[in-house]
C-alpha cells in the first residue's frame, strides 16, 4: 500500500480558491458601493477602487473629502447618494461574501 500527499496541492488549490472569491466580493462591494455614493461632480464614484494583496482585498476612497462624505450623517446629498456608502453595502452583505468564499474553497477541493 502506498500514501500520497497532497496536501500541498490542496493548499494551493484553497488559498487560490479564497483569493478569487474576495477579488470577487471586493469588486461586487466596490459596484454596490459606487451606487450608494454621493454624487456632486462625480469624483466620488469614479474613486473607489479595490485592491489585492495574498489573502486580502480593500475596497474603498482616496480623495481627501471621501471620509467626511461617509461619516456625516447630516450632509445633504441632492443630487444622490448618502453617508455610509461604503459601510452599509458591506454590512448588508458580509454573509452573502462569507458564503460566497466558503464555497470557492470547498469547491476548489471537490
Amino acid at each position: 500500500m502506498s500514501f500520497h500527499w497532497y496536501g500541498d496541492q490542496m493548499f494551493d488549490a484553497i488559498t487560490n480558491a479564497v483569493q478569487d472569491g474576495l477579488v470577487e466580493c471586493g469588486a461586487d462591494l466596490q459596484s454596490k458601493s459606487i451606487q450608494e455614493a454621493p454624487v456632486d461632480s462625480g469624483d466620488l464614484r469614479a474613486d473607489c477602487a479595490v485592491e489585492e494583496e495574498p489573502l486580502k482585498v480593500r475596497a474603498g476612497y482616496s480623495l481627501p473629502y471621501a471620509m467626511k462624505q461617509h461619516e456625516e450623517l447630516d450632509f445633504n446629498h441632492p443630487k444622490g447618494g448618502k453617508a455610509k456608502y461604503l459601510e452599509d453595502p458591506f454590512n448588508e452583505n458580509v454573509d452573502n461574501y462569507v458564503d460566497h468564499i466558503r464555497k470557492k474553497a470547498g469547491d476548489a477541493i471537490k
